[in-house]
């Protein structure tokens, strides 16, 4: 097993409550076990199988959820810092929370339970984990860059992953021609 990139899923979920605060958006704590769990198998498959965490998550009504933090949750997260990050794990995370902390929160849960590794996993009921490795692949054709691309819609910036990674996307607006504001009338 290769170590994770952070100490734990404490620290991911103060980031994102943190982060949720920020922009005054609720987070409902089913949210943001799924939020934790879309990271873990995202950062899997972007660095060669590394975890992001040091956790397993288990199959619950509502999608995966990490134990710990299942039975934490309800009481409220106790009061840490801002976890200090590397830049490159900030902007991962920035990447997960701008995906699908846009999602209504039943959207983000119908995303993770109809997954192949959910419906795997809950077959043999509630409490049952599986390994990182066998759901990031069942994860990995459900999370191709077009089905991102439908996680990310809404009124914000939409951002695909490219060959190069992440980059905003908008729509196309082509210019009128002979319309008054044509830079190109304008001018004559």
């Amino acid at each position: 097993m290769s170590s994770a990139a952070i100490n734990s899923a404490l620290e991911a979920a103060v980031w994102f409550t943190t982060r949720a605060r920020k922009e005054n958006v609720s987070l409902d704590h089913g949210q943001l076990q799924n939020l934790l769990f879309l990271a873990q198998v995202h950062f899997a498959l972007n660095n060669n199988m590394q975890y992001l965490m040091p956790t397993i998550f288990v199959c619950t009504r509502h999608g995966f959820a990490e134990p710990t933090l299942e039975t934490l949750l309800p009481a409220g997260l106790p009061s840490l810092p801002q976890p200090k990050f590397s830049t490159r794990i900030n902007a991962f995370l920035d990447l997960i929370w701008k995906k699908y902390a846009v999602l209504p929160v039943a959207e983000l849960e119908n995303f993770v339970k109809t997954s192949d590794s959910y419906l795997k996993t809950c077959a043999l009921g509630h409490k049952q984990f599986t390994m990182l490795e066998d759901m990031a692949a069942d994860f990995k054709s459900s999370l191709n860059p077009r089905a991102l691309s439908q996680a990310g819609v809404s009124d914000r910036r939409k951002i695909l992953i490219s060959q190069n990674g992440p980059v905003v996307v908008s729509k196309w607006q082509p210019r009128k021609l002979n319309s008054k504001t044509d830079k190109e009338n304008s001018y004559a």
